[in-house]
């Protein structure tokens, strides 16, 4: 099970907030982190400061040497695809082939509006970016590093139509749906099926009870990758470094998970043809002594 950080970038400097952020990157990087995830916020909404991801992450890349380096995510319906595959192109390649690219449809109809969007439509111009992006995009990060963050079921199996990985932060227990979707999403994908968890982690929660949390998740099983986030995302840079070294220290050696990500997919006894969908299950949870 991979582990990633994930910061918005906040704060009412921005100036200081990037260096903060790049300080945050090399210090995942030191604690053994797999990936550093930045989030695209337009105009600072939700207190976000960071509109352009891949000209930071250009930066971290120079101060880093293995950490992946993601976005989560681009708001893809406001993006000129050509020129997103450009730039992330040479982020790429700057970085020796470092970037994770994460996409999404946007949650911000000011900034559709101001981009000259229909926030409405989001979902479908995502759809069509997305097909020109993997187009343009260098071959390898096309087919191997692109993340749709996504909730809906047809977002899902449009990413697994394409092979593009899935990015999930929605929790398990708010409708009951992620799980058959993951395992829908298994079944179907063209590629190597790709799941990663965003997870959010309350600076307030004692480090046993995010344990508890995190291994009774049911779409765990389903992941190969979970990145976590200190909540809210405006805290501070200090209780950054205190949530990010203590989930590494001290959280991370009970997310040995064995699932799908991590082997076969099981396949039910009594599937029909009747049902075009196995019924796949994950495999047991592998959980250490506490």
């Amino acid at each position: 099970m991979r582990l990633g950080y994930l910061t918005h970038v906040t704060g009412d400097d921005p100036s200081r907030a990037y260096r903060e952020t790049i300080r945050l990157a090399e210090r995942a990087e030191e604690l053994g982190y797999d990936s550093f995830w930045v989030a695209q916020h337009h105009d600072g909404h939700l207190g976000g400061r960071l509109p352009s991801p891949l000209v930071l992450l250009a930066a971290v890349a120079e101060r880093t040497r293995l950490i992946r380096l993601g976005t989560a995510v681009v708001a893809l319906p406001l993006e000129d695809p050509r020129r997103l595959a450009e730039d992330a192109g040479v982020l790429d390649a700057l970085s020796g082939g470092r970037l994770e690219l994460g996409i999404g449809a946007g949650a911000d109809p000011d900034a559709a509006r101001r981009f000259g969007r229909h926030h409405d439509d989001r979902h479908r111009d995502t759809v069509a970016t997305l097909d020109v992006l993997l187009e343009m995009l260098p071959p390898a990060l096309a087919a191997q590093r692109v993340w749709w963050a996504t909730a809906t079921p047809s977002s899902v199996d449009a990413a697994a139509a394409r092979g593009v990985g899935v990015l999930s932060g929605r929790p398990p227990s708010s409708d009951g749906g992620v799980v058959p979707e993951l395992a829908r999403y298994w079944t179907y994908a063209r590629g190597v099926p790709r799941v990663a968890l965003s997870r959010p982690l309350p600076a307030g929660h004692s480090t046993g009870r995010i344990i508890d949390e995190l291994l009774a998740d049911p779409a765990l099983p389903w992941a190969g990758e979970i990145i976590v986030q200190a909540q809210p995302s405006t805290v501070r840079a200090d209780v950054h470094d205190e949530v990010m070294e203590r989930t590494a220290r001290f959280v991370r050696p009970f997310l040995g998970v064995a699932g799908p990500a991590h082997g076969p997919a099981v396949v039910e006894e009594g599937d029909t043809d009747d049902d075009p969908t196995p019924a796949m299950r994950p495999r047991p949870v592998e959980r250490p002594h506490r």
